[in-house]
């Protein structure tokens, strides 16, 4: 039988005379499970951006949320401002439970740790810088134990090893001191990276020799860092021509910052601190301090006047920034909330997309994602919290400023949606005629801040239980949303399945009934040619 030329999936057949074009007709004929096809695609798009809606809207009201959390602390609230009359023996900040007053100071020694140096050249002239035993004569291994304080480590030292080497090594040791060489200088220094009493350097070194040699010694004597001579210690065990020695060197402890504060006196580890609030940063010891006064006790210095008070124009500013926030969150709510909706939008198909331009695409595609969240409960019930927790008065506090009104938050009119206005002037003169009133109304159980975290907190639940807290699938599979949109994968992937099927089946038909076609005329030429031979 001669063969029959087809397209495989389809296309016009002819060798058989037919004509048919089975393409369009298998088209024709798929043409409502392709529909169906096309709804489940339409309905997934849909459920996917609205979930990419409300995942927008969550990061927006979380950060919020982040910004409101802090207006339930009192160094946002009432924050203080620190004045010094000496920048050059202290400087200080203030938290917001640091109380309005003015604290003399007097520095009578910084805190420091401890910073060793070279006292001189230490490669012998003519040396190699190669390595240890070139550079200072060392001929064995050793083992140098390093304390910084309490802290001790033991790093293994090789003959091999150069000067630098053991720099590297020294500073990976993890116990809070550094070491450097500067090879033009030729010296080598080390330093603690903490202060005061606490923080010390010293050294031990054991040697295991066969010659008599101490190469440990030898080693840290040629650095010349701990004086000259250098306070040492010896031990030998004795026991066998192999001995082992112990050398210590006498640690050198740095110091603690030393100074009275209003009369009393105190010591700190480090010259930044914190007292009843304040934070102060020790920049230099006070002038008129003599050399005896830390050993005595007696603090002889000029005292530095620290000075705190209440920052009325920041806690406006801050309020200000409050309200530029809740603006800015409440207007992209309300503009989802009031979005149009186009039910004739539906997200385009690939045979639509096919047929237009890219700009009508776009076009299409906005007025299809316009309104996804038009009068969504869960985002007028947010804006409701919001609106009730910034007008609702606040109980169980006295005084005039018991609301947000009081002190000069205001809301627009009704066609604003509840936009804020803040008068400053009317908040300075509040803050000025009680400076707690900021402190009162806004933290506290029922506070202003307290009840607009916690129902903006309640909100965001909702929207994590609907629609997750990001627009992807793999991270998010709980949600409802995230749900809803694997039963359509599920439901789309069978129905691919159902359309394949059902099209190849159609096609199978055609290409069989284009076999019979061919053969009947195959037998209809054959009878043909038979009477024509018989006539003849």
């Amino acid at each position: 039988m001669m063969s029959i030329s087809t397209s495989g999936v389809g296309g016009v057949y002819g060798l058989s005379g037919s004509g048919i074009d089975v393409d369009e007709i298998v088209k024709s004929l798929m043409k409502a499970q392709q529909t169906r096809l096309d709804s489940l695609t339409q309905k997934k798009t849909l459920v996917e951006w609205q979930k990419t809606a409300y995942n927008e809207i969550y990061d927006l009201v979380n950060n919020f949320s982040k910004t409101v959390f802090n207006y339930r602390l009192e160094s946002t609230i009432s924050p203080m401002t620190v004045a010094s009359s000496n920048s050059s023996v202290v400087t200080a900040t203030a938290s917001g439970d640091a109380l309005a007053a003015s604290h003399a100071l007097i520095v009578a020694q910084l805190a420091s740790g401890v910073n060793l140096t070279s006292s001189a050249a230490i490669t012998p002239a003519g040396a190699s810088k190669a390595n240890l035993g070139a550079q200072f004569g060392v001929e064995n291994d050793f083992s140098l134990i390093l304390f910084n304080g309490h802290s001790e480590t033991t790093i293994d030292i090789s003959v091999s090893d150069s000067i630098n080497d053991v720099v590297s090594k020294i500073n990976k040791a993890g116990i809070g001191v550094s070491a450097g060489y500067d090879s033009g200088m030729d010296r080598f220094f080390i330093t603690t990276t903490n202060t005061g009493t606490a923080a010390g350097i010293g050294m031990k070194t054991v040697s295991a020799n066969v010659d008599g040699t101490n190469d440990g010694k030898i080693f840290i004597d040629a650095l010349n860092i701990f004086g000259n001579p250098p306070v040492t210690s010896d031990v030998t065990d004795g026991v066998s021509m192999v001995t082992t020695t112990t050398t210590e060197y006498a640690a050198v402890y740095g110091k603690d910052a030393v100074f009275q504060l209003d009369g009393a006196s105190f010591t700190q580890s480090t010259n930044s601190f914190s007292i009843f609030g304040v934070n102060y940063t020790l920049t230099g010891t006070s002038a008129g301090t003599l050399a005896t006064d830390v050993a005595n006790g007696v603090f002889s210095g000029q005292a530095t006047a620290v000075t705190i008070t209440k920052d009325t124009s920041k806690a406006v500013e801050s309020i200000q920034a409050l309200v530029d926030s809740y603006n800015k969150v409440l207007e992209s709510i309300n503009s989802k909330i009031a979005e149009t909706r186009y039910k004739d939008y539906l997200p385009l198909t690939d045979t639509q997309k096919a047929g237009m331009k890219d700009t009508e695409i776009l076009l299409w595609t906005a007025k299809a994602q316009s309104g996804l969240l038009r009068n969504n409960s869960t985002l007028t019930a947010l804006v409701s919290s919001m609106r009730n927790a910034l007008s609702n008065s606040v109980s169980g506090i006295s005084g005039i400023y018991t609301s947000a009104s009081t002190i000069g938050i205001t809301t627009g009119s009704y066609s604003e949606g509840g936009k804020l206005y803040l008068d400053t002037a009317k908040l300075t003169a509040a803050l000025e005629a009680d400076p707690d009133a900021l402190m009162n109304l806004f933290a506290g159980a029922n506070g202003i801040a307290t009840r607009l975290y916690d129902g903006i907190d309640s909100s965001l639940k909702k929207l994590s239980t609907l629609a997750g807290t990001t627009a992807n699938e793999s991270y998010d599979t709980e949600s409802s949303l995230a749900k809803t949109i694997s039963r359509y994968n599920l439901q789309i992937s069978n129905e691919t399945l159902r359309f394949d099927s059902l099209q190849s089946m159609y096609y199978t038909r055609f290409n069989a009934m284009e076999v019979a076609i061919q053969s009947l005329s195959q037998q209809s030429n054959w009878l043909s040619s038979l009477y024509t031979t018989t006539s003849s």
